[in-house]
């Protein structure tokens, strides 16, 4: 009888456990909806001085999973998709390269991604993000 009970708690934990992340995951998709304006770029440990039209530059992630980015040093906007999985966020044009969320809030958001520089080396990237209203 004992074997049993425990295994029932267990398997309620277990249940509580897989419903909290996924509900937590929700939540986090639902602040990342919206239109995001980038506002600094650090590659390895300097920041990038951004150029106006860098400034300018958007990405914006609507419900069910579709993206909006806009270049503006290229004055070009493409379609994309994007999903969200522990603390990862995919943006299908970028993939197969993940974008991690540092740090998110209401209005500030900051990604970190890591690539291969040219040398072969690691290469960390921090883009940091205001949240707009345009």
């Amino acid at each position: 009888m004992k074997a049993i009970v425990f295994k029932i708690v267990a398997f309620s934990f277990f249940l509580f456990a897989v419903f909290s992340c996924e509900k937590e995951e929700e939540n986090i998709d639902i602040q990342l909806v919206g239109k995001w304006k980038l506002s600094e770029k650090i590659i390895g440990s300097s920041v990038a001085a951004l150029s106006e039209c860098e400034k300018q530059s958007t990405i914006e992630l609507k419900e069910k999973n579709l993206c909006l980015l806009y270049d503006a040093c290229n004055d070009l906007s493409v379609n994309s998709g994007w999903s969200y999985k522990s603390d990862m966020l995919n943006i299908s044009e970028y993939l197969p390269a993940a974008f991690y969320v540092d740090q998110l809030d209401k209005s500030s958001m900051t990604l970190r991604r890591n690539d291969i520089s040219p040398e072969g080396n690691l290469q960390v990237t921090v883009l940091k993000y205001n949240r707009t209203t345009e």
